[in-house]
């Protein structure tokens, strides 16, 4: 049996929570339209018949400018350490931001980005947010935790 931890990482409101409860077939995240719902690591635990993946959901990603921001943003890195690989969720409306690549860049381990929200963006829209993310050394997979495509 295979198993393994995933810290899912990205911005707020990029559908983090969304995802892992697509990926685990229940509600074990909260999800909410509110930014900054999740506050502290949330553990979502995909069983199958010769894997277990436990996905380490964060909160999303801020500047530290107030205490509660600070805990965040260290939560974000505590979740970070010790994981098997990063799911990058990008919210596909907004974009990666080159802070975000920076972050991408960092990891030093297997890494997908999930550009999420396919289902509110037409292809001519998506492409050049895409092709930006073509020099990562990650797996990016266009999805809608919304609808469950690509999940």
């Amino acid at each position: 049996m295979k198993s393994g931890f995933i810290a899912v990482i990205g911005r707020t409101n990029a559908g983090k929570s969304s995802i892992i409860n697509r990926l685990v077939g229940t509600k074990v995240a909260i999800v909410s339209p509110k930014p900054q719902t999740t506050r502290m690591k949330t553990l979502g635990i995909l069983n199958e018949e010769n894997l277990q993946i436990a996905f380490v959901d964060t909160p999303g990603f801020v500047r530290p400018t107030s205490k509660l921001n600070q805990y965040m943003s260290k939560t974000i890195e505590s979740a970070q350490s010790g994981v098997d690989g990063v799911l990058f969720v990008v919210d596909g409306n907004k974009g990666i931001l080159d802070e975000d690549i920076k972050k991408i860049e960092s990891f030093n381990v297997p890494t997908i980005i999930a550009f999420n929200k396919m289902d509110m963006l037409s292809y001519e829209k998506v492409f050049p947010k895409l092709s930006k993310l073509n020099s990562l050394n990650a797996v990016v997979v266009p999805v809608s935790a919304k609808t469950g495509k690509n999940i």
